[in-house]
């Protein structure tokens, strides 16, 4: 009784305010200093055992086999059931071992404790009378937790100087005489003392606590695996919780799911358990588990005083009665919208025979490389933005033998940053413009800023989860090599993993406003063979935007950024947005639609000052 005195008088000193600053000396306890009232309510109450050590490090990430413990001492506290009576409830043999006369004590403390979870006279949450059997997959693979790669975890050693606890929690004063030596070290330190389970679910924990989660549905593994030291995720921790309230009764959200922009990353196994968490809500209307900032962060980790805070609230919700209609079938959780944007030619730079009065050049260096894009209001807030490339970025000298030869400097790289671009097409007339080197050049000092598409170049770009492919081409003329170049970057792309697929081409004739037969062609065989969209550009101004197999085809945008002409005559051109409803459960696109937004190629009339402007 000294002993249990004296541990409680430690606990409220350490919960104290001064506990949420940090501390110097490394017996101190850091915690959060919203997370010091709740730390201390949910010990206070009985929620979180205080035999229970979760060290010093209230703000680290908690792990799977501690969160597991949380859950079962919650059902065990409710139900005024003890450990060692539940386990025996549930045919949990431990092993044989002598006993220390401190396990001695705890037992004799636990025979008068209830063998039975107790009705809590609650019409929506009440407690089982049995528990739930937890049944693995058919196929052996955690529907909560599916694991990718597994790696073998060293043994656990208790900690060197441990007290033993009884199984309900209450500290036990051990014997003066007994000493470190003395201590036969044959249990898991999560469990305080309890011996090891005799014949357990998992191969790489043999923790009472772990196995009665086990037992009881609320945890699963994979291959015969826990992993009970990897941090638990907020998914995982939300489908323990979900399972660990329908133990107790309470299987239904009393008010509709919370709406997430990451959606697209919570797993499919954890969709219910989310819904559920952060429906379900204390006497005070906080649900159970949350996210930030409008985002649920799936695949996070959840800390010790979160998985706390979050206990308190679960204790808290089982006096709530009410129930949400409807709440399993909240929408938001199965697809994601997606908003792709393309536009036509840009040239950062200027031509090798082009004065510097009036071109990019003098134009960057006056307004710098923010400049050029920040009118298009669309590159700004859509999830991806792809551009062709028409030229080069190199300090080469030696050019090609042609009219026309771009280049610009290489910071102009910077340009593309700014302007929130993601992907780029370098399948053009002008890439080759200052030879090999040229070309190697402006890849290489692209690269650090954006994705870069052409000819054997096909990047997969993951954009809300979803994975997208670029191929990108020159469209002279519709052969077996453009057959083959079509079929072959297809099937290279989905075998990656693309989900969706888009072709940039070069095509068509300049200034003509409407596309040619080869230009048809190769859009329609793209789409025939798999591809979800067809962009084109080359002649430099508009052309027509074709819907062909319900799947669209814009055949030329115009120019964009242009450096390539100080003064075209047609300085019309199109922004091109591309909207995809994504089907997370099939994996497919359940619906789209598209605008082509008119935009003049400069925010002047008279010349080009390079800065694209709506019309």
């Amino acid at each position: 009784m000294k002993r249990r005195l004296y541990d409680a008088i430690l606990m409220l000193i350490f919960l104290s305010g001064t506990c949420a600053g940090a501390w110097d000396d490394a017996g101190s306890i850091h915690m959060s200093q919203w997370a010091v009232s709740e730390v201390q309510a949910a010990y206070d109450s009985g929620v979180i055992s205080t035999s229970f050590d979760l060290g010093t490090d209230y703000t680290r990430p908690i792990t799977r086999g501690e969160f597991a413990r949380l859950t079962v001492d919650l059902i065990a506290h409710e139900g005024q059931i003890a450990i060692t009576d539940l386990t025996a409830q549930l045919g949990i043999f431990l092993q044989s071992v002598p006993l220390t006369p401190a396990q001695s004590d705890a037992e004799s403390a636990e025979s008068g404790s209830s063998s039975e979870v107790s009705d809590n006279g609650d019409d929506t949450c009440t407690s089982v009378d049995e528990p739930t059997e937890n049944v693995a997959p058919e196929n052996g693979v955690s529907e909560e937790m599916p694991m990718e790669d597994v790696v073998e975890d060293s043994t656990d050693d208790a900690a060197e100087d441990q007290d033993t606890n009884s199984s309900e929690g209450d500290f036990v004063e051990p014997p003066l005489e007994e000493t470190q030596e003395d201590v036969t070290d044959w249990s898991d330190p999560l469990d305080g003392g309890l011996p090891f389970v005799a014949d357990g679910s998992f191969q790489d924990t043999q923790s009472v606590y772990v196995e009665i989660a086990a037992r009881l549905g609320i945890v699963n593994g994979s291959n015969g695996l826990f992993r009970p030291n990897d941090p638990v995720s907020r998914a995982e921790a939300a489908a323990m919780m979900q399972r660990c309230m329908n133990v107790l009764g309470c299987s239904e959200a009393n008010q509709q799911p919370q709406q997430f922009s990451d959606n697209y990353e919570i797993p499919r196994w954890a969709v219910p358990a989310i819904k559920y968490i952060s429906g379900r809500t204390d006497v005070t209307g906080q649900s159970i588990m949350g996210g930030s900032d409008g985002k649920f962060n799936p695949l996070g980790t959840y800390t010790v005083e979160q998985a706390i805070l979050s206990l308190r609230r679960m204790q808290s919700s089982l006096a709530v009665t009410a129930v949400a209609d409807g709440w399993r079938e909240a929408p938001g959780y199965d697809s994601v919208q997606l908003a792709l944007t393309f536009g036509g030619d840009c040239t950062l730079g200027r031509g090798h025979n082009f004065a510097y009065s009036n071109s990019f050049d003098e134009m960057y260096d006056l307004k710098g490389p923010s400049y050029f894009f920040s009118d298009i209001s669309e590159f700004f807030n859509d999830d991806l933005t792809m551009i062709n490339f028409e030229g080069t970025l190199t300090t080469a000298t030696v050019h090609a033998n042609k009219t026309f030869a771009f280049k610009g400097r290489p910071e102009y790289a910077k340009v593309i940053d700014e302007g929130s671009i993601d992907v780029v097409s370098v399948a053009n007339n002008h890439s080759m413009d200052y030879l090999q080197r040229g070309f190697d050049d402006t890849v290489r000092y692209l690269s650090p800023y954006v994705a870069v598409s052409g000819y054997a170049r096909m990047p997969i770009v993951t954009v809300k989860g979803v994975r997208i492919g670029f191929a990108s081409n020159v469209g002279w003329s519709f052969d077996t090599a453009q057959k083959n170049f079509i079929d072959d970057a297809i099937r290279n792309l989905r075998q990656r993993g693309a989900e969706l697929i888009v072709f940039n081409y070069h095509w068509g004739i300049e200034k003509s406003y409407h596309s040619d037969a080869t230009q048809r062609a190769i859009g329609h065989y793209c789409i025939d063979q798999g591809a979800d969209l067809v962009i084109g550009h080359h002649p430099h101004v508009m052309q027509e935007v074709e819907i062909y197999n319900g799947k669209p085809i814009a055949y030329s945008l115009g120019n964009l950024v242009f450096g390539g002409n100080n003064n075209p005559s047609d300085k019309n051109c199109l922004i091109f947005r591309q909207n995809y409803t994504f089907d997370l459960n099939t994996r497919t696109v359940s619906a789209s639609s598209h605008q082509a937004i008119p935009y003049k190629i400069s925010s002047v009339s008279w010349r080009n000052d390079y800065h694209p402007t709506k019309a």
